[in-house]
């Protein structure tokens, strides 16, 4: 539990991180971009908030990034749907983004930006 350790942001060869179930608050730093060799983030089911930062388009190596199961709100990122349009770019891209209630937390704008939609 707590907060995601600011001690991650300062490892830039880091390609792999699951994060998932550990019971997280609080918001994701901007400073997750310093990460850039990032490959697989994985920070579903946690209870993280706020909006999904822009930082996320900046990092060129993703391909995996689970934002589902918090309680992130807002849009996703125009930045990082085009990284999903990239030859090498994110292959999936999750988030709690089914309406079928009517309601969504988060919204994705850009058509098949995210891959799997929660509840």
């Amino acid at each position: 539990s707590g907060t995601v350790p600011t001690e991650l942001y300062s490892l830039p060869q880091l390609e792999q991180l699951d994060l998932n179930d550990n019971f997280l608050e609080g918001t994701i730093s901007p400073l997750i971009a310093n990460l850039q060799n990032l490959e697989f983030l994985q920070l579903h089911r946690n209870y993280l908030l706020g909006t999904i930062p822009e930082a996320f388009g900046l990092m060129r190596n993703l391909r995996l990034l689970e934002l589902h199961g918090n309680m992130l709100s807002g849009t996703m990122p125009e930045s990082v749907c085009q990284n999903r349009d990239d030859i090498d770019g994110l292959i999936k891209l999750t988030a709690d983004c089914d309406d079928t209630f009517g309601f969504v937390l988060v919204e994705c704008s850009m058509p098949e930006c995210c891959t799997a939609c929660y509840l």
